[in-house]
């Protein structure tokens, strides 16, 4: 059976922020994130990184996607891909490697992809087509064992582990739990119930959130939020279990607020900086 993953549970794993810290001591984030079809994505996912409490967040995207959200995310950072030498310089330093939000499922993606996961010395986080381009050389990911959390959702987890949606859903903690033994990494299936699993065969489920995630950029943010966890030293299952678990309580705050079916992806950040209010944060 899962552990249910709980509001103790979450808060307790959080770091806290001394008077004397500066932003150094909350880490770096390096989104590689976005496309000319997907920009909002790269916003959402570089939103949830700085929201969940990262220290610094640059955006590695190209010009067009930088241009479209420079203005809008003026905390953000950026780095104008292609320039494979700037990335790699980046990923070296950076604590946390976002990758995959908003990118298509194809050649230049998967490129960029090993690179990173061949020179980060810090936890990666794989999700959608940065973890898709890598699902036929799932070998790739090799370099980074042990520090990768990747969020699929039920399609992609099919594509990842060569089967159906409908297999899938008929096993999801089996599935996760296999998939996590074999990349070596922190496993988040994403659905109705959040599941997360690890190496180690440890699972956990989350029971925050509402169908008002359902609409595209909800992923987004969650991969920014598990990215910035990590960024401020969360190890990568803990990481993993207070995003899903923070990103549906903001989220049923925030359908409290506005309704399930007029909230939107970057609303519920305002409701995850509520919760941090009221958990002393």
């Amino acid at each position: 059976m899962p552990a249910v993953i709980t509001n103790e549970m979450v808060f307790a794993a959080l770091p806290p922020r001394p008077p004397e810290s500066h932003k150094g001591a909350y880490g770096r984030v390096l989104a590689v994130c976005g496309c000319p079809a997907y920009r909002g994505a790269a916003a959402l996912s570089v939103l949830g990184a700085l929201r969940a409490g990262a220290g610094v967040v640059t955006l590695a995207a190209g010009e067009s996607v930088i241009q479209s959200i420079a203005a809008r995310v003026l905390e953000a950072t950026f780095l104008p891909l292609p320039d494979e030498s700037a990335l790699a310089s980046m990923a070296e330093t950076a604590t946390v490697c976002l990758a995959g939000c908003g990118r298509e499922a194809d050649e230049t993606t998967a490129r960029e992809m090993k690179l990173l996961l061949e020179r980060t010395r810090g936890t990666v986080v794989l999700d959608a087509g940065g973890l898709c381009s890598l699902a036929a050389e799932k070998q790739a990911m090799r370099p980074a064992a042990g520090r990768i959390i990747v969020t699929p959702h039920p399609g992609e987890m099919a594509r990842l582990a060569h089967t159906s949606v409908q297999q899938v859903l008929a096993a999801p903690a089996e599935t996760a739990l296999a998939m996590a033994k074999q990349l070596d990494a922190v496993v988040v299936l994403k659905g109705h119930r959040t599941l997360t699993a690890t190496p180690a065969g440890r699972l956990y489920e989350n029971r925050t959130g509402n169908a008002g995630l359902a609409r595209g950029g909800s992923g987004d943010v969650l991969a920014g939020m598990i990215a910035g966890l990590a960024a401020q030293g969360l190890a990568p299952a803990q990481a993993a279990v207070c995003g899903v678990y923070l990103h549906g309580l903001a989220a049923d705050r925030c359908a409290a607020r506005l309704s399930q079916q007029g909230m939107l992806p970057e609303d519920i950040l305002a409701d995850l900086c509520a919760l941090y209010l009221e958990n002393g944060r």
